[in-house]
């Protein structure tokens, strides 16, 4: 079994994403990888981005939909799509700095990422997570 991922599940109205990792950045960075698959985005390979943003403490879960709302803003008004993060924890933030492609075309569209029962849990893979989209 692979200590982290990401795999699609059914959801009634909108999509849903189970997202699992051995900790929580490498959460974080299967859910911005699945995010990207859900929407088929494709990128720019000639075409390098780097970026940076903080989040502020908050659970598991505040960081989660933050962080993929940020990844949805820099995609929808910069066109970027982001792959490679680094991590820094502070007593009061989280700050992210990635790196990525800008991107050329996405099939799906996502309005928001959702708390629709959100809950980080302990497995045994680590964390794991189903996050809802709203589309």
């Amino acid at each position: 079994m692979a200590s982290h991922g990401y795999e699609e599940v059914d959801h009634t109205a909108d999509v849903a994403l189970k997202v699992w990792g051995e900790d929580f950045q490498t959460l974080l960075s299967q859910a911005a990888e699945g995010f990207y698959a859900l929407m088929n985005v494709e990128s720019s390979l000639n075409a390098p981005v780097e970026t940076s943003f903080v989040l502020p403490v908050g659970s598991y879960e505040d960081f989660l939909v933050d962080f993929l709302n940020e990844l949805l803003y820099l995609l929808e008004e910069k066109g970027q799509k982001l792959s490679n993060f680094a991590f820094t924890e502070y007593e009061d933030r989280l700050e992210i700095k990635a790196m990525g492609e800008e991107a050329q075309s996405q099939d799906r569209y996502i309005k928001a990422v959702t708390f629709h029962n959100l809950n980080v849990e302990k497995s045994d893979r680590g964390l794991e997570v189903i996050i809802t989209f709203d589309v």
